[in-house]
């Protein structure tokens, strides 16, 4: 009871602090390289009604089963599962994740006329897939997986599970952006991963104590992340499909799946059943998506899988639907997206954004490219989509049908939270706000934005690494630009309706972007715990933390520096050649996860704590 009490507490002083929240960094995930632990409590619902295209459902259900090779014991395990689920509506809903099949089994067809999906899981099952220092063969496994799936007749694969991403640290943000986010010798390419763990914690104020604290006094779903192994590899509190480098759609697993309940009470445990049920209470509440992985009778058996559908059925009935993962896709892309995924056919970025727009803590949607230019508001009072015309495009696509972003910046500039964008490419430029139900034109918009000559935010295809950013957390955005040839930071002074430059720029011998428009190896992180983002810089050359001070001398406490012959305290955020090399800031540490780390450190990350950089000896 004592547990009880404190948990109680805890969550009063938590949602405390996040009222207290400006929101004016609410939409910066837009622009990072590739985050996949981004998530979390306070980041915009993306509720089930919004995309399910179905009165009355409130959640979905997801059972997902790892490691398929050879259907026919797959065919046995799941058969009581697959005729379960049929009793509902006739469908059995269910994706398989397999390295490799036989593209011309006959059971394949069989599952596909009752409504299961098969994706995919790597052609060789590394654990984890980025070890020994051999990028080639992470690409090749994954690739070779999802090209043997595209020559099943009548067939493509769409979504994507890493191998051991619940037992051990085998996700990186690397692995997004040089992998899923590239296309394959074959040209093939996946929509959609689900190898992110969800994990629900006290912190969540809408959620009922009981769910999130089991009858033994313990966080129900925090016990099964595995100490002993440094697991990293989860998001807490956000139970909804999220977007991760602007082409993935991240299905977040719910913890604990199989594996974890195996590792923490051993095969079969019942304990481990009672949580998950528990899991899909706290989904529903949500009213988001529950999403099991499981495997064939060793950790769980299909009894128990079959136990937890009914759990569903008999609480929750029509407010639950079972869907797979081909399913959910289809039904964000038509009802969500207005029939527009976030891969183009050609795989490359076809201008929708998913943020929450008008700030009233439900996700909006954006989509600007050749074919149409919509904004889509979630109206939670009507539970419908309000329309309106987005002023720009978000990408551009030359004459080789070849697809770029545009430049187009989101943030907050007004006192009322509602989004602001702002442009200047060669073709369109502009400031424009939105008021909740269209966007109006500010003629001044870019008065005072000059850096030796105009600053623009996309230039011959190319970021010019401008980013609207809250630094001093009154939740109005500053503007940043950082790209070698220029530096500065601007504030927006709406009662002139112009620019102001500030007396500072980003730190000296840092950037956003390179030369070439890709990232430099910069990140925002509030490293010493003032609430204000310091910079942290890492790139094959040289690294640096640079502390923020104010909004007169910005980061003006150099706290670390030092040329990459050091090993230095700071990781390498991107490698010589400008790709990402799997870094993320995440619970008071940097990580990184790649191939050099994979199979050769403890628990295949590099991990050093916030703590541990301060307290490195400081810059001279």
């Amino acid at each position: 009871m004592r547990l009880v009490r404190m948990a109680h507490l805890f969550v009063l002083a938590f949602a405390s602090a996040a009222a207290a929240d400006s929101g004016g960094n609410r939409l910066t995930y837009l622009d990072e390289f590739a985050d996949p632990y981004y998530a979390g409590l306070d980041t915009a619902k993306l509720i089930t009604p919004q995309w399910i295209g179905e009165e009355g459902v409130e959640a979905v259900v997801v059972l997902s089963i790892d490691d398929m090779r050879d259907p026919a014991p797959y065919e046995e395990f799941l058969r009581p599962i697959l005729n379960r689920l049929k009793k509902i509506d006739g469908r059995a809903p269910v994706s398989i994740m397999t390295p490799q099949v036989d593209p011309n089994h006959a059971q394949l067809a069989k599952w596909f006329a009752e409504g299961v999906s098969v994706e995919a899981h790597t052609f060789d099952h590394p654990c984890p897939c980025l070890q020994k220092s051999d990028f080639g063969k992470a690409k090749a496994t994954y690739d070779r997986c999802i090209d043997l799936l595209a020559t099943i007749p009548n067939y493509r694969p769409l979504a994507f599970r890493m191998p051991c991403c619940d037992s051990m640290n085998s996700m990186s943000p690397r692995f997004y952006a040089e992998v899923f986010n590239k296309t394959t010798p074959a040209g093939n390419f996946l929509r959609m991963n689900s190898s992110v763990f969800l994990l629900f914690t006290p912190k969540d104020p809408e959620l009922p104590l009981e769910t999130v604290i089991d009858e033994e006094g313990r966080q129900r779903f925090g016990k099964y992340a595995p100490l002993d192994r440094n697991f990293v590899n989860y998001v807490e509190d956000y139970p909804y499909p999220y977007v991760v480098a602007r082409l993935c759609w991240e299905m977040p697993s719910a913890a604990p799946d199989d594996w974890l309940g195996f590792n923490r009470f051993g095969a079969h445990s019942p304990t481990t059943v009672r949580d998950m049920k528990a899991a899909i209470d706290a989904t529903v509440a949500k009213k988001g998506v529950f999403t099991l992985t499981f495997h064939p009778g060793r950790w769980i058996r299909n009894d128990q899988v079959i136990e937890l559908i009914d759990h569903a059925v008999a609480r929750y009935g029509s407010k639950v639907k079972f869907l797979n993962l081909r399913e959910v896709h289809q039904r964000l892309t038509e009802n969500l997206l207005a029939g527009h995924p976030l891969r183009a056919d050609n795989g490359q970025d076809n201008g929708v954004r998913i943020a929450d727009l008008n700030g009233d803590g439900y996700m909006d949607v954006a989509i600007g490219n050749e074919k149409l230019r919509q904004t889509r508001i979630w109206s939670p009072d009507s539970g419908k989509w309000v329309t309106a015309e987005l002023p720009v495009p978000l990408v551009t696509v030359d004459s080789q049908g070849n697809r770029r972003d545009a430049g187009v910046r989101f943030g907050v500039l007004q006192a009322n939270g509602m989004a602001s964008i702002l442009v200047r490419n060669e073709t369109d430029a502009g400031l424009w706000h939105f008021d909740g139900g269209k966007w109006t034109a500010d003629p001044q918009g870019l008065a005072g934005l000059e850096d030796g000559g105009a600053i623009m935010t996309s230039q011959g295809g190319r970021d010019r690494g401008v980013r609207l950013r809250d630094l001093d957390g009154n939740g109005i955005c500053e503007l940043l630009v950082g790209n070698g040839g220029q530096q500065g930071v601007f504030s927006w002074a709406a009662d002139r309706r112009a620019w102001r430059r500030l007396p500072f720029t980003l730190p000296p011998d840092t950037a956003v972007v390179d030369a070439q428009g890709r990232d430099a190896g910069l990140r925002f992180a509030d490293i010493d715990g003032d609430c204000r983002d310091d910079v942290v810089f890492s790139n094959a050359a040289r690294f640096a933390l640079y502390l923020y001070a104010s909004l007169e001398t910005g980061w003006s406490r150099r706290y670390l520096s030092g040329e990459r012959t050091q090993q230095g305290p700071i990781p390498m955020i991107v490698r010589a050649d400008g790709t990402n090399n799997g870094v993320w800031l995440k619970y008071g540490h940097i990580y990184v996860q790649n191939e050099d780390t994979g199979a050769a450190l403890p628990n295949h990350i590099d991990a050093r704590s916030y703590t541990a950089i301060l307290a490195a000896p400081p810059a001279r």
